[in-house]
């Protein structure tokens, strides 16, 4: 039976990828690994992981994320599955619950979900300064891909941001509206920048709207 005490969440980076596993015995879950890249008899041969590190001429680094002692092989499968949507790991051909379809992934939540919410909680409360740290250490090595994904994220999505934006200005009007006496408040000389660079920007916009705005003024007038 395995030494949960022992458990280790790992990483598998490709040029192209990235894995995420768990294991009570580093050494033997490498050499496992290793095994199964060319091993055509190995039912785990064409899986994405393999298939990958074989695409990529066989060029792959594995390395402890980080140690993780617990009593048993739900804790280790919670905290791999957190591990793994934590990073984004692209390799992994099924949950680390062992399923492969988000069915059956809700019916285990939904089966275990107190449980769960539990260990998620008291491990964060137990690990916020190294989850930040963490996530400090990842954005800095990531940040390039994370701007391009969260740029085109946001262009996909532009509508919907402008829509609840807009609805949160119209529900908090007055503490919208106090925000920005504060901030200009505090801030003159980057508002006054921002708005000269605004108008450079956009002279022929604004002297468009100025004209539109007097011609409809002196319509108007003439029209009373």
């Amino acid at each position: 039976m395995p030494d949960y005490s022992k458990c280790i969440i790992y990483t598998i980076r490709t040029p192209t990828g990235l894995y995420v596993g768990a294991t009570c015995n580093f050494i033997n879950r490498k050499y496992q690994h290793n095994i199964c890249i060319h091993n055509e008899n190995s039912k785990k041969y064409n899986i994405k992981l393999y298939k990958n590190i074989r695409d990529n001429n066989d060029e792959w680094e594995m390395k402890p994320h980080s140690e993780f002692p617990c009593k048993n092989k739900m804790e280790m499968n919670i905290e791999e599955e957190r591990i793994r949507r934590e990073l984004n790991a692209d390799l992994n051909s099924y949950s680390c619950y062992g399923f492969n379809n988000d069915k059956y992934q809700k019916e285990y939540y939904q089966n275990n979900k107190e449980k769960i919410d539990e260990y998620q909680k008291e491990y964060y409360q137990n690990n916020k300064e190294t989850k930040a740290e963490y996530q400090k250490e990842y954005y800095q090595n990531n940040k390039k891909k994370l701007d391009e994904n969260g740029k085109q994220y946001y262009e996909n999505n532009k509508e919907k941001f402008a829509e609840q934006s807009k609805q949160y200005r119209e529900n908090n009007k007055e503490k919208v509206a106090d925000y920005q006496k504060e901030y200009q408040k505090n801030n003159k000389e980057k508002v006054a920048e921002q708005r000269k660079q605004y108008y450079e920007l956009n002279k022929e916009k604004l002297a468009e709207y100025q004209k539109q705005y007097y011609q409809k003024k002196k319509a108007e007038k003439l029209a009373t």
